[in-house]
């Protein structure tokens, strides 16, 4: 019997370059750059930080309504190392716990990459890599993290 194709690697990535060789219109770029930033998921030695907290989907009190100008916050989670970070039109600050040295890297789909060093205190200011989905990637002297690809544009 014939192995069921979506389990060879092989013949599953040769079917993938068919179906994007044959994709050419100017509208399915933003498509393909995703799928790109998707398939290039290479950091396997790094633990995946999930999207513990996003205050833009928190429901707004009755009566009490967002500031226009307040910033978005998120917070990712691993089970050694979390980053917290405020999203706002020029970029983001954040801080990564436990406190301390390390670097902050911003990635976006086309694999354009930001980074920066974090102070003592695990404190950053970091521009974004582009509009899109981002992941960061942190690293601590004791930890490796990678977060899920977020689109991280500023509060409305």
């Amino acid at each position: 019997m014939k192995p069921h194709i979506l389990n060879d690697d092989d013949a599953l990535l040769a079917l993938l370059g068919e179906a994007m060789a044959e994709i050419r219109h100017a509208e399915n770029e933003a498509l393909l750059d995703g799928a790109r930033a998707a398939f290039s998921f290479r950091t396997m030695d790094q633990e995946l930080a999930a999207l513990v907290y996003d205050s833009s989907l928190e429901p707004e009190s009755v009566g009490a309504g967002r500031a226009p100008d307040a910033p978005r916050t998120v917070v990712f989670e691993t089970e050694d190392v979390s980053v917290e970070i405020e999203i706002h039109d020029g970029g983001m600050i954040g801080q990564v716990v436990p406190p301390g040295q390390g670097t902050v890297t911003a990635e976006g789909p086309d694999g354009r990459r930001t980074q920066v060093e974090t102070d003592e205190l695990g404190c950053f200011t970091l521009d974004t890599p582009g509009r899109g989905p981002v992941r960061l990637h942190i690293t601590t002297g004791d930890a490796a993290a990678v977060t899920e690809w977020t689109d991280l544009d500023p509060p409305a």
